[in-house]
């Protein structure tokens, strides 16, 4: 058995792929945006199916994207109705319904050797009508600042570009009709 074990080894070694390292560096960043909406109704929104409002999948039509707003809840992508093939971007590590959620995933960068954890704080803003939804993200791993300022940008197109005029439309109370601030 000790000269199979010592053998498979030479082997490997001999056939072994030569290692790429990559820097492992960690960036912050912070997105706020006010939203003119509740504070319960823009949560509401944010979570459960996000169909509506997320724009970035891996499948070109995907049969549901949704962020289950519970501790250890998924946030998954589902390729085709009834099929278990998808995607699991981030699990939710910590919720307290409206006020906070925090998901940690790759999200879009899978595949990639990156830790990200992002925590929305929602409060109530100048009035009860409106919500100040704040993104804190923290990330390391294999990225570098472009890729960092990449990660924020995308998260200002979801919650600024996509979240904020869904709400504010109305379509979240129709999410299975096509949202009036996304016509073309």
């Amino acid at each position: 058995m000790l000269a199979f074990i010592a053998s498979f080894l030479l082997v490997s070694l001999q056939e072994a792929q030569p290692l790429e390292p990559f820097e492992v560096q960690g960036f912050n960043a912070s997105i706020t945006v006010e939203i003119d909406a509740p504070r319960e109704t823009v949560f509401d929104a944010a979570t459960g199916d996000v169909t509506g409002w997320w724009d970035h999948s891996f499948w070109p039509d995907p049969a549901e994207m949704v962020i289950e707003p519970e501790i250890g809840g998924r946030f998954y992508e589902r390729f085709q109705d009834g099929s278990d093939n998808g995607t699991l971007h981030a699990r939710v590590i910590f919720v307290r319904a409206p006020e906070q959620l925090r998901l940690h995933g790759p999200l879009g960068l899978s595949g990639r050797a990156v830790d990200l954890v992002s925590s929305w704080t929602l409060s109530e803003g100048d009035t009860p009508d409106t919500t100040v939804f704040r993104i804190d993200l923290a990330m390391m791993g294999d990225v570098d600042a472009e890729l960092a300022g990449v990660v924020r940008q995308v998260w200002v197109h979801f919650i600024e570009g996509r979240l904020k005029p869904y709400v504010e439309a109305g379509c979240h109370e129709r999410p299975d009709m096509p949202c009036s601030a996304f016509a073309e």
